[in-house]
């Protein structure tokens, strides 16, 4: 599932296409609108012109300005592509905003997992109102992190997980963060001390950050606006590395579950 990073990319990626771009049609080919109500999207989007787009841990949001916003989960395989820097159709279009030259592709994720809402109603939306931190934003920093997990019983890798408490983080980069930070992905969350604590803040910032500037993961579908893909699933650490030594100390990493979540660790360099 695309996670922070690539979400991030997305955004970035569509500013300087979309903003101030009017949608000159909303389609959604015959077969995929289900029990959405593509009439009233239709009327909200068409003629209306872009005015922002905003990330808000792993999904996007598009404002336009006819006073209504578009949130888009990708779920686990979806991609959005641009006909402008993209050669071809992407498989299993399921929504398409033609602009005057160009469209914006919404392929392989379903029109259920979409919302159109009042832009001044977006912040009561519960799938954005109970996000937790920005794990990228200025107000995370390693105190804030330590009396977030000062009560917590579970276990810290079902913190991280936890789109309650950091919005952005998946299972893909936990994994990563968590050996960066040699800390066990079983460990109850309020048992870590400051000095782990400061480990976890920083592996949390780097590993995120880092796969910002390796393209993000295409370890699954995630593609870039003109289809290509990024790198970091070649710099997996411990992820789908299962009996292979570490990279580190040589100790094969192990695979276990936590929180019905198939999770990759060391069993040396993390306590």
């Amino acid at each position: 599932m695309p996670e922070l990073p690539e979400l991030e990319i997305l955004k970035r990626e569509l500013r300087p296409y979309v903003l101030g771009r009017q949608v000159k049609e909303l389609v959604v080919p015959e077969g995929k609108g289900g029990d959405c109500a593509v009439g009233e999207w239709k009327e909200a989007l068409e003629g209306a012109t872009i005015t922002g787009v905003e990330r808000r841990g792993k999904m996007l949001v598009l404002h336009v300005d006819s006073g209504f916003s578009l949130i888009v989960h990708l779920m686990m395989v979806g991609q959005l592509l641009l006909r402008s820097v993209y050669n071809g159709v992407p498989n299993d279009v399921q929504l398409m905003l033609v602009f005057e030259d160009d469209q914006l592709f919404l392929g392989q994720v379903h029109l259920k997992f979409l919302r159109l809402v009042p832009t001044a109603d977006l912040d009561q939306m519960p799938q954005l109102s109970e996000l937790g931190r920005d794990p990228l934003g200025e107000a995370f920093g390693p105190e804030i992190l330590g009396e977030m997990l000062a009560q917590r019983r579970g276990k810290i890798k079902s913190f991280l997980l936890d789109q309650r408490h950091l919005a952005g983080i998946g299972n893909t980069y936990s994994d990563e963060i968590l050996f960066e930070a040699r800390i066990s992905p079983t460990r109850v969350a309020s048992s870590l001390n400051a000095d782990e604590v400061r480990r976890l803040h920083g592996s949390v910032v780097r590993t995120l950050q880092r796969g910002l500037e390796l393209g993000g993961s295409s370890e699954m579908a995630f593609v870039h606006l003109d289809g290509s893909k990024g790198i970091f699933q070649e710099q997996f650490r411990v992820k789908g590395r299962k009996g292979k030594p570490c990279l580190v100390c040589g100790t094969p990493i192990e695979k276990t579950s936590v929180g019905g979540r198939g999770t990759y660790f060391c069993p040396s360099c993390q306590e």
